[in-house]
C-alpha cells in the first residue's frame, strides 16, 4: 500500500501541476478534463500496482494449510504459483467490497430510521452532535459488515488458489488419482525409478543355484 501510494502521489502532483499550468494557456473546461482523466489513471495504476504486488504473496496462508509447508517455502511458492492474476483478483476484491458495503447499509439504514424517528440527525456530517447509543452503534455495523464478509473473501481466495493449482499443476488430475487409485504397493524394484516407487530398503537379489556337472540343481 505504501508503494502504491507513493506511486499515485508523486503522478497526481505532477499532473495536478501540469494541470494549473495548462489552464493558463487553455480553457478551463480542458484543463479540468485533462486533470480528472490524470487523476483516474493514476488511481487505475496505482492499484494495479498494488494488485500487482500484493497477488504475489495472497496464496501464503492456503500454501501454509493444504501443502504443509514453512513461511519462507511459502512465500516462495505463492510467488511462483501466482502469474497473471491481476484482473482475478481485483476483480475479486472490487466484488467483496461491494457486498461489505451492501451488507453495511443493510445494516444502518434501519439504525438512520431509528434514529431520525428518535430526533437525531443521521448524516456523517453531524456525527459530533449524535448521542452515544447512536454513535456506538454506527461504529460497531462497520466492523460487523467486514466480519460477515471476511468467510467470502476466504472462500474466493482458497477457489483462486485450487484453480491456479489446477491450470499450472493438472491438481484435479492428482485429486481424481489419489481418489479412485490405492497406494502404491511398497514393491522392490531394482531400477532407477524404485526410490521413487517404494521407500524399503532394496534387497539384493538371491544367488543363482549351484551347477553340478553342467547341469542346475533342482532344490525343490
Amino acid at each position: 500500500m505504501a508503494v502504491a501510494f507513493f506511486g499515485w502521489y508523486m503522478v497526481v502532483a505532477i499532473l495536478s501541476v501540469g494541470a494549473i499550468l495548462l489552464a493558463n494557456v487553455a480553457p478551463i473546461w480542458f484543463s479540468a478534463a485533462v486533470g480528472i482523466i490524470s487523476f483516474l489513471a493514476a488511481t487505475t495504476l496505482a492499484l494495479w500496482l498494488f494488485f500487482l504486488v500484493v497477488g504475489r504473496v495472497v496464496y501464503v496462508p492456503q500454501i501454509m494449510l493444504v501443502e504443509g509447508r514453512g513461511v519462507l517455502d511459502a512465500f516462495s511458492r505463492s510467488f511462483s504459483l501466482a502469474r497473471g492474476n491481476v484482473r482475478r483478483l481485483m476483480a475479486m476484491t472490487l466484488f467483496t467490497t461491494f457486498a461489505t458495503y451492501s451488507a453495511l447499509m443493510i445494516l444502518v439504514i434501519p439504525l438512520g430510521w431509528y434514529g431520525y424517528l428518535s430526533g437525531v440527525d443521521p448524516s456523517p456530517w453531524n456525527s459530533a452532535q449524535w448521542p452515544a447509543w447512536y454513535a456506538v452503534g454506527y461504529s460497531v455495523l462497520g466492523p460487523l459488515s467486514s466480519i460477515l464478509l471476511t468467510p467470502v473473501w476466504m472462500l474466493g481466495l482458497s477457489l483462486l488458489y485450487v484453480d491456479e493449482r489446477v491450470r499450472h499443476e493438472g491438481y484435479d488430475i492428482e485429486l481424481m488419482a489419489a481418489r479412485q487409485l490405492s497406494e502404491m504397493p511398497e514393491v522392490d524394484v531394482s531400477s532407477p525409478f524404485g526410490p521413487a516407487l517404494s521407500s524399503s530398503t532394496r534387497k539384493l537379489p538371491p544367488p543363482p543355484p549351484p551347477r553340478v556337472s553342467g547341469r542346475v540343481l533342482n532344490l525343490s
